[in-house]
């Protein structure tokens, strides 16, 4: 079964640590797995690889959020606006990926990780009018859904938007976990229509599913023992150094 696969034995090795950590990440703040996994992947095999590896853990990651979350239809009635633009952009953004060059790739994931990290780096305390809530919500999905197609990065803005609607944080986590999952459905069946997940990335992807809800039980777990802004902080400064990177390369 190894040798069927697209990447040789030691980066099998890197790429399970990746997932371990990505869904360590999930685990503790409830999002953060394809952001770090792809930012991490990126340095060191093809971003559409890292993409498509990404995908079957992603789905299956948000699946587990959303039914332990216990909010599911009331954050479906709230968010459908968002949800449905969300769906329609990730289908377009597939699509894009086949065709963009690497580089452009490499570089709109370093500028999402900078960007979006720096950002909350900041700890904006942003707060959205009420009134502008059903306008605003299918804006982000449209946006959102164009970077989860491309990259399925999906959180930062997705999170943004309802952190602005102050929701609590059970209600958060739940609500990006539907809104996540509403899009991850449709980003694996276009990545299998668009050809760019076959029998050995379909393989691979599941196989990642084994560190990747490694990582998320462990972190879980430990989410009550570890200071989660200390946590965040760290994570949000690594991510912007891997950012770098990933522009650096696009560039040369």
């Amino acid at each position: 079964m190894i040798e069927s696969l697209p990447l040789a034995p030691h980066l099998l090795w890197l790429v399970a640590g990746v997932m371990l950590l990505g869904g360590f990440v999930k685990g503790i703040a409830g999002a953060g797995l394809p952001l770090v996994a792809i930012s991490m992947l990126g340095t060191f095999i093809d971003p559409r690889q890292g993409v498509a590896i990404v995908a079957i853990p992603v789905v299956l990651s948000n699946i587990w959020q959303s039914l332990r979350s216990g909010v599911m239809l009331s954050a479906g009635r709230r968010f459908g606006g968002l949800i449905i633009g969300f769906v329609l952009m990730t289908w377009v953004g597939a699509n894009l990926l086949v065709i963009m060059p690497t580089a452009a790739l490499l570089g709109i994931v370093g500028l999402v990780a900078i960007v979006f990290s720096g950002l909350n780096l900041m700890d904006p305390n942003w707060v959205l009018p009420s009134r502008f809530e059903r306008t605003a919500g299918p804006l982000v999905g449209l946006g959102s859904g164009l970077l989860n197609g491309l990259t399925t990065v999906n959180g930062p803005p997705i999170l943004m938007y309802l952190l602005s609607l102050g929701l609590q944080k059970d209600k958060l986590v739940g609500s990006y976990g539907l809104i996540a999952f509403a899009g991850a459905v449709p980003l694996l069946i276009s990545y299998i229509v668009v050809g760019l997940m076959g029998p050995s990335e379909i393989l691979l992807s599941t196989m990642a599913l084994i560190p990747t809800f490694a990582g998320l039980l462990l972190g879980e777990k430990l989410r009550r023992f570890i200071d989660p802004h200390r946590f965040r902080q760290m994570l949000l400064i690594v991510l912007i150094v891997l950012g770098a990177n990933l522009l650096r390369r696009a560039l040369t």
